[in-house]
């Protein structure tokens, strides 16, 4: 496991790659799938010969991978591991029982679940156009979409971001004049009013503070979600 582990990058990032239409897997309750985490294939090998099945349940037998093959691992859950490797019947992906793969760490599981849970919390801020303290700069846009306007700076303490969502409407303005009879005539143009504004300061790349207009405040405290979950 760490010899194949090694060469990835530690950080949980929600990845719009996993995300695209016609690679998400068919889901099951209760198992964390690692296209959500991580850009790199997690591989392991197979340490006796194995059946794997199409649903975590054990239903529906795919096909038996042999022992030294190395599958890469799509999903884990406490009862089994979905992997893609190659078969006696060809290539499957396929839940198999963990005790037949190379053992995983338990700090890596560990982890795992931590970003498995924050990923759940913030995907709930998110379906609700919501920013929580903790939230990072790609989570903050998904919620709230791009921002009106935004600046940086970096000293001494990192880099700091300000991303400002401003709200606009526009307000009628009247202009009246008489024509050369006398009569009075109104023209109407309009005027780009800010409504409301919303400043979300973020800390490398980390909500920090969220600033809203007096009349613009959605009421309730603020609330704060964990930092991103390194995995290795």
């Amino acid at each position: 496991m760490k010899a194949s582990l090694a060469p990835f990058v530690a950080v949980f990032s929600v990845l719009t790659a996993g995300w695209a239409a016609g690679t998400r897997l068919h889901r099951e309750e209760g198992a964390i799938y690692l296209e959500d985490f991580l850009s790199d294939p997690v591989e392991l090998r197979i340490l006796q010969t194995v059946n794997a099945f199409y649903t975590l349940e054990g239903k529906r037998y795919l096909g038996t991978m042999k022992p030294g093959q190395v599958v890469e691992v799509l999903a884990i859950s406490d009862r089994a591991y979905r992997v893609r490797g190659v078969a006696q019947q060809g290539q499957v992906a396929g839940w198999v029982g963990p005790k037949f793969l190379e053992p995983v760490e338990d700090e890596f599981l560990d982890n795992l679940r931590k970003a498995a849970e924050r990923k759940k919390i913030v995907d709930e801020l998110i379906a609700a156009k919501e920013v929580a303290l903790g939230m990072t700069i790609d989570e903050v846009e998904q919620s709230l979409g791009k921002p009106t306007r935004k600046s940086s700076r970096i000293d001494a303490e990192g880099r700091s971001d300000t991303y400002d969502y401003i709200t606009y409407k526009n307000v009628p303005q009247y202009n009246y004049y008489r024509d050369g009879y006398g009569r009075v005539f109104r023209d109407v143009y309009y005027v780009k009013v800010e409504t409301g504004k919303v400043s979300v300061e973020f800390q490398d790349g980390i909500v920090g503070a969220v600033a809203e207009m007096e009349d613009n405040q959605r009421g309730g405290a603020l609330k704060v979600v964990p930092a991103p979950v390194g995995l290795f």
